[in-house]
């Protein structure tokens, strides 16, 4: 059975431990993230996402609560001919669901990183991911989500104007 209340989601994606120091030409750049307040912050949501590196996801996730879930967001990006040895192609988002919806849906996601758009910001998200993540979340038209670490903005832009539309696809999907 569906919650009808509106729930209260976050998503972080902060600069991932020991990267602070790329993002030093941002507006935002504010040094390095504690991970642990950030996660304790994150814990007064009714659900809530965090996006890592592979390299960093052995140090945040003992931080985290029980529950919460690694998904995986896929680049199917290729690795230079010019570098050596193994490239990270791949992005943890650990999950913690406000709600579970129907129908089921993977764990992961496999879509390229966005490009272009006027930004220069590194790690931005696709609109692909943003769906996948509403998704993942179980956010339903209504509820809000907060946004933390902004970036480029696309994220809460995304479901602004996107939680209409998933209203639409899951009621045809529960019909």
């Amino acid at each position: 059975m569906q919650e009808s209340r509106a729930l209260r989601f976050a998503y972080a994606d902060p600069p991932y431990p020991g990267m602070a120091s790329k993002y030093k030409g941002e507006a935002s750049f504010a040094g390095e993230v504690d991970h642990q307040a950030l996660l304790s912050r994150l814990q007064g949501y009714d659900g809530w996402a965090l996006s890592t590196s592979a390299r960093s996801l052995r140090d945040v996730l003992p931080m985290c609560p029980p529950g919460p879930r690694v998904c995986a967001w896929v680049k199917p990006i290729g690795a230079s001919r010019r570098t050596w040895g193994m490239h990270n192609t791949w992005e943890p988002v650990i999950v913690s669901p406000g709600r579970a919806l129907r129908p089921g849906f993977r764990d992961w996601l496999r879509a390229m990183p966005a490009r272009g758009g006027g930004s220069t910001l590194i790690g931005r998200k696709p609109i692909r991911f943003c769906t996948w993540l509403f998704q993942c979340l179980g956010m339903l038209p209504g509820d809000t989500l907060d946004d933390l670490f902004p970036g480029s903005g696309i994220v809460a832009r995304s479901w602004r104007e996107l939680s209409p539309v998933v209203a639409g696809i899951r009621e045809t999907q529960e019909a």
